[in-house]
């Protein structure tokens, strides 16, 4: 993948003419390949975390960031695919801003929050930090001790690892739902989390990042 870098906006065209319609009568919406857009509702999502975790704690994220790195996957790959069909380079070919700008627009459209990517650490350190704002799931569940943006960091998680051909990992380091000023994730590679997902919730943010460019 190429360095961080200026270059000419390589989206403009993407999905030109063929985005997401709906059906009134069946109220369904849908994707250029077919697939439905599923809209969770507030309810739907705290009634879910709820079920999930009465039956096993902790099986509420598990399972949303599995989900979240397969959609990550997936999408990865319809944008793939696009791009072949308008004769433009691949995501592996593209900047990591420019994908990470494709990201950042995913969110907005499925409502998750708006998501600020910041490589200002990826040159020297290796991490990609995002910090999302208005986050769909923080809105959606009570205020508690449990991070809440398990889907949106297995998302991240599964772009990125299809973007760069390498296998990473993305954790919440820090979330509103806690009492955090952002939901704040990290992506690196999976070896370099597992040592502070002990420090989750006892540290803020800011700590862990600079324990991991330590």
């Amino acid at each position: 993948m190429p360095p961080p870098g200026d270059s000419k906006p390589p989206f403009g065209r993407l999905f030109d003419g063929r985005g997401s319609s709906l059906d009134p009568a069946s109220g369904v919406a849908v994707v250029p390949d077919g697939s439905r857009i599923v809209f969770a509702a507030a309810p739907f999502l705290w009634a879910t975390y709820c079920v999930f975790n009465a039956d096993k704690p902790g099986s509420w994220s598990a399972l949303f960031h599995a989900g979240g790195v397969a959609a990550g996957q997936s999408f990865a790959s319809s944008v793939d695919r696009e791009l072949s069909r308008l004769g433009q380079p691949v995501l592996t070919d593209q900047p990591l801003e420019a994908c990470l700008t494709l990201a950042v627009r995913h969110f907005a459209t499925q409502g998750w929050g708006v998501l600020a990517p910041d490589l200002s650490d990826a040159p020297e350190h290796g991490l990609v930090i995002a910090r999302l704002r208005h986050s769909s799931f923080v809105a959606a569940l009570e205020p508690g001790e449990d991070f809440a943006d398990a889907l949106p960091a297995g998302f991240l998680q599964g772009f990125l690892e299809y973007v760069s051909g390498q296998p990473l990992g993305c954790i919440e380091i820090g979330c509103v739902r806690a009492g955090a000023p952002h939901c704040t994730f990290v992506i690196t590679s999976a070896e370099r989390l597992d040592p502070i997902r002990p420090l989750l919730g006892l540290k803020a943010a800011d700590e862990i990042i600079a324990i991991l460019k330590a």
